[in-house]
């Protein structure tokens, strides 16, 4: 079943979507909304009997570890690989003037 749109629902759209479109715009867009429609018309055709409905794309068997308290970075650890630091930070270029 293909769908028509008339400029009136392209700019009622467009409204709603806070898009500024000329009256020019209305016909290649009114076109391309047609063709957007019947190509999600096609799924109507697909036949899904028996197809569990997707919850999330993935298996959430999984439960998340404990919150337990492990040991950190000393201070010294974290600043090995700095390229610069000063009294115990990093020091990194002025990024304001």
């Amino acid at each position: 079943m293909a769908v028509q749109i008339d400029g009136a629902l392209v700019q009622q759209v467009a409204k709603l979507a806070k898009l500024s479109l000329t009256d020019a715009d209305l016909p290649a867009v009114a076109r391309d909304l047609e063709r957007v429609l019947a190509l999600v018309g096609v799924l109507d055709e697909v036949d899904v009997t028996g197809v569990t409905p997707l919850v999330h794309p993935h298996e959430l068997g999984l439960r998340p570890r404990a919150d337990e308290v492990q040991p950190g970075f000393t201070q010294d650890q974290a600043l090995a690989n700095a390229p610069a630091r000063e009294a115990g930070h990093f020091l990194t270029p002025r990024v304001i003037g």
